[in-house]
This record gives structure tokens, C-alpha cells and sequence, in this order.
């Protein structure tokens, strides 16, 4: 026999409650709805109507097929005569690379896009708190494996939550349209309603009009019944009169009330064409990801959906807007050492240098070169580095229940890649005065699937101290190795610190290395 809910095989639903694909006791019409729009191939678990029994919800050729779990004996499947896994997730996992038609001929799909449930009251569980989500512990990598696949997840993260953006957005409109298109047809309704009104009045008028001038040139007609008449005929002058005016307005309604329906519909067409370029980019990460870490995608998910609902509607409109210029992977850095953190954005400036150099590119050293790493004093915060003019600058990034921001600032972000693309937009010298740009480009290069060599932002990653004047970098030597010294010698540490410009050296190369003062104390 199955088993039932009030006595669940532990095996079979192991860790199935923090699964963002399962839906838990959510009906067969929310779960169709909610993956309607979504690319076949996605996916939701919910439990059956058969006690102890689950239903596995697929899209595939646009439609949404059912196929039922089947659950006995601490084993599940989808046929009871060949029960192989020990648990749904494994099921889920095993379908993730291989295609369905292994037991439905008709069933070429895989499970590849896990839909994250957006309502708390369709599976139970407790409302999310963003202040659960402590982005800070990806940065505490181990080694480089474990850093890559972090890296992965959290770039996931950031391209579902353009998506659940966009989804929110749509829903929106589309919402907002139901309700422009109910008062329309309410208005059109009332506006036939009046007419009719109308003309069965006129019609009685009229013969009322009869009766009251028949009456006043009859003698038999006491005064009494001639004064009845013309009331009667005032009362209903008076009354189309009204209907006349309600008649007017109704239809000046209706007429902008059509415009604002055009408005709205092009607004839903353009939100559900970038809806779609957001999925396809979410589709995109979903693909590149190692099927091995699919076990740790549901909770990611589940909590961007909740974020996003969650989020203040004008916070939605800013940020779906900005584009996603860089991954997680190209700002993030796993430690927490400031000097280190400094050396790597002047190497980053460096690097930048030596392309400008083989393109013949002349401008000065690039600003707004960023990284985010831990903060070594605080193990709750995060730190923003940021090189602006010869001064690396490390501000402290708090979070709180409305998400991540500078610490004391009145501006917080959902996530850190949300709070790296406001200020890509944002001067931060709203934060702190001295830094007087954008953020304008990550530390680090993207992500390759090459694994023979560790990250450079990576655990236990070091950087040289290098210097970052504008005469260096003009006579700095073109190199594939960011840390290799020019030919000529380094200047002599007595001539950096000579306080007369007679006592120092015609060499150009001669200018003090930068150090490197907070704006902010870690």
C-alpha cells in the first residue's frame, strides 16, 4: 500500500519539503497556470490525490502533462510494477538528463527547468524572511571546486530573479488590463442600458406630451388631473435629462478608458516580449549548470520567487531595466584581506591598460574598477572595494530585512548582483563624497569551463602590490602576465619619499606608489 501523509516513508520524501519545485497541496489548475508560459521541459511536483502518492506536472509541446508518482514500500516511480528510487528528488534528478520516453513513448522531455512555487499558502511553508538569505557565505569557499559551483548558483540566482521580474511586471499588466477590460465592458453595458432608457422615456414622453395638451384644452378635466399631467411630463423631461448626462459621461469614459486599453495592452505586449528574452536567458544558465548541483537549485529559486513577491513594485520597475552587464563570478572574491582586494583591482587596471596599449587606445587609468568581498572584522557584512583615481576606497555593504545596502544609507537592493547594477547606474558619491563615479567594471574576468587552473578570484588567490600611476601604466611593458614587472628597475623607495622636486630623478618612472586610505574604516 501507498503510504499516507500522517506516516510518509522518511527515504521516499527525504528533503522534499525544501524543494522549490514542490508544490506540496497545490490544485491542477494553479500548477497548469503557472506553467503555461514556461518553456517545455519545466517542471513542478505536487502531492496526488491518492494519499501518499505525488503528480509530476511537465511541460512539453505546450501543453502540461500529468504522470503520477507512484509511492510503495520506501520505493517511487511511475509505474507500481517497477519502483527504482528510493526517493522523488532522486526520481526528479534521474530525469534530468534522461528523457521521459524511457517510460511514456510519447514523453520526449527531460526535466530541465524546476518551477519555484510563488505562494506560501500552496505548499505550507513558512513565509521567507530575506534576512535568512546570507549571500556573505559563498564567499567562505573551501577550494576551487566548491567556489565554481557557488559561483554557478549564484549567478542562477541573479538571471531568475530577472526573470521572476519580468514575470511579476506581466502578471501586473496583465492584471491591470482584466480590470480596464471589465470596467469597458461595465461602461458599454451601462451606456446600451441608458439607451434603451432613453428611448422608452422619449417614447412615453411623447405621449405624455399628448395627454397634458389634450387635457388643457378639455373642459372635463379638473385642474387636479391637469396639474398630474404635467408633473408626469416634467418628472420624465427631468429624468431623460439625467439619463442623458449619465448617457455623455459613460461614453467620454469609455472613450479614454479605450486609449488607456490600448496603452495597457502595449505595455503587456512589450513586458511579455522581454519576458521572454528573460526566460531564454534564464534557459541559458539553467543549461550551462551541472546537472550535480540541481539538488541545490529549489531552494535558490524557491526564495527568489518570494523575494520578488515581496518586493516593492517601483524597486521591480528600476531594476528589470538595468541590464545584467556581468556575473556574480566577475565581481565576487572569496576573502576577505582589503590589501589584497587592492592589489587585485590595480592588476585589474592593469590588465585594462595593456588592452588599451594593443589597440592603441589612449585615455586615462580606467575608474570604477569594483570587487565585493567579506569583511574581515564584521562577519555579517560584506565590503565594496572600488579603485577611483589613485584611492581604492572599501565601504561596508550591511543587510537587512529589505536587503543589501551601504551600512546607515536609506537605499537596499535584494541581492548584491541588484546592488551592483543600481550603482552601475548610481554615482557612489551618494554614499561617500570622495568617490566620484559608477561602478564601471569588475575586478575579474568571466568564468570559463577550463578547470585546470584555479580562479584568480578564487580561495587562497594572491596578489602582487603593483603601481598604479598614470606614468607607469603609459611605460608599462604589454604582457599576458598581468603580474610581470616592467624591464626597467622599480624606482628606489629613499626617491618616492623626497619631499623637494630639485632632489628627485628626471626618470619618469619615479612617482610614489599609491596607498590605499578607507572611506569608510572596515
Amino acid at each position: 500500500m501507498a503510504t499516507t501523509p500522517s506516516t510518509p516513508s522518511a527515504g521516499v520524501a527525504h528533503n522534499l519539503m525544501e524543494q522549490g519545485w514542490f508544490w506540496g497541496d497545490a490544485d491542477r489548475s494553479t500548477v497548469s497556470q503557472a506553467l503555461s508560459d514556461q518553456p517545455d521541459g519545466s517542471f513542478v511536483v505536487r502531492n496526488a490525490s491518492q494519499p501518499g502518492d505525488y503528480t509530476l506536472s511537465v511541460k512539453y509541446n505546450n501543453q502540461v502533462k500529468l504522470l503520477r508518482i507512484a509511492v510503495k514500500d520506501g520505493k517511487c516511480g511511475f509505474n507500481t510494477d517497477q519502483l527504482t528510487h528510493d526517493s522523488v528528488i532522486k526520481l526528479i534528478e534521474f530525469h534530468r538528463n534522461i528523457s521521459l520516453n524511457v517510460f511514456n513513448d510519447s514523453l520526449d522531455v527531460r526535466l530541465l527547468y524546476p518551477v519555484s512555487v510563488r505562494r506560501n499558502s500552496q505548499n505550507g511553508k513558512p513565509l521567507f524572511k530575506k534576512g535568512h538569505l546570507q549571500q556573505r557565505l559563498i564567499l567562505n569557499a573551501r577550494n576551487d571546486t566548491e567556489w565554481r559551483e557557488r559561483l554557478e548558483l549564484e549567478n542562477l540566482r541573479a538571471v531568475h530573479l530577472a526573470f521572476e521580474r519580468g514575470a511579476k511586471l506581466y502578471d501586473s499588466a496583465h492584471q491591470e488590463m482584466e480590470k480596464a477590460e471589465t470596467l469597458y465592458h461595465a461602461l458599454t453595458q451601462s451606456i446600451r442600458d441608458n439607451e434603451v432608457k432613453l428611448e422608452k422615456l422619449q417614447t412615453v414622453l411623447e405621449t405624455e406630451s399628448v395627454v397634458v395638451n389634450e387635457s388643457a384644452a378639455s373642459l372635463s378635466h379638473s385642474e387636479m388631473l391637469k396639474n398630474v399631467f404635467v408633473n408626469n411630463k416634467t418628472f420624465l423631461e427631468e429624468s431623460i435629462r439625467r439619463i442623458q448626462a449619465e448617457l455623455e459621461s459613460s461614453t467620454e469614459k469609455k472613450k479614454t478608458l479605450s486609449g488607456i486599453l490600448v496603452e495597457i495592452s502595449t505595455k503587456k505586449e512589450n513586458w511579455k516580449a522581454r519576458l521572454y528574452k528573460l526566460m531564454e536567458l534564464r534557459g541559458a544558465v539553467y543549461d550551462q549548470i551541472d546537472p550535480s548541483l540541481s539538488h541545490k537549485m529549489g531552494s535558490i529559486l524557491d526564495a527568489g520567487a518570494e523575494l520578488i513577491n515581496s518586493e516593492p513594485t517601483k524597486v521591480t520597475q528600476l531594476l528589470v531595466d538595468m541590464e545584467l552587464k556581468w556575473t556574480p563570478a566577475q565581481f565576487l572574491m572569496c576573502g576577505a584581506s582589503k590589501e589584497n582586494a587592492a592589489n587585485a583591482l590595480i592588476h585589474a587596471r592593469y590588465r585594462i591598460a595593456q588592452l588599451d596599449k594593443a589597440v592603441g587606445l589612449k585615455r586615462e587609468p580606467m575608474d570604477g574598477i569594483f570587487l565585493i568581498r567579506a569583511s574581515a572584522s564584521q562577519s555579517d557584512k560584506l565590503v565594496l572595494s572600488v579603485l577611483y583615481g589613485e584611492r581604492v576606497s572599501h565601504c561596508l555593504i550591511e543587510q537587512n530585512e529589505e536587503g543589501w545596502g551601504f551600512e546607515h544609507s536609506n537605499v537596499y537592493l535584494t541581492t548584491i548582483a541588484d546592488f551592483v547594477r543600481y550603482y552601475s547606474h548610481f554615482s557612489l558619491e551618494t554614499h561617500a563624497d570622495a568617490i566620484k563615479t559608477t561602478l564601471k567594471m569588475p575586478a575579474f574576468d568571466p568564468v570559463t569551463k577550463d578547470t585546470s587552473r584555479p580562479l584568480r578570484n578564487g580561495p587562497g588567490q594572491i596578489f602582487t602590490a603593483l603601481p598604479i600611476s598614470t606614468k607607469y601604466m603609459e611605460k608599462a611593458l604589454l604582457s599576458d602576465d598581468p603580474t610581470k614587472s616592467p624591464e626597467s628597475p622599480e624606482p628606489r623607495p629613499d626617491l618616492w619619499n623626497s619631499s623637494s622636486p630639485d632632489n628627485r630623478s628626471t626618470d619618469s618612472r619615479l612617482v610614489r606608489p599609491t596607498s590605499f586610505p578607507e572611506t569608510i574604516p572596515e
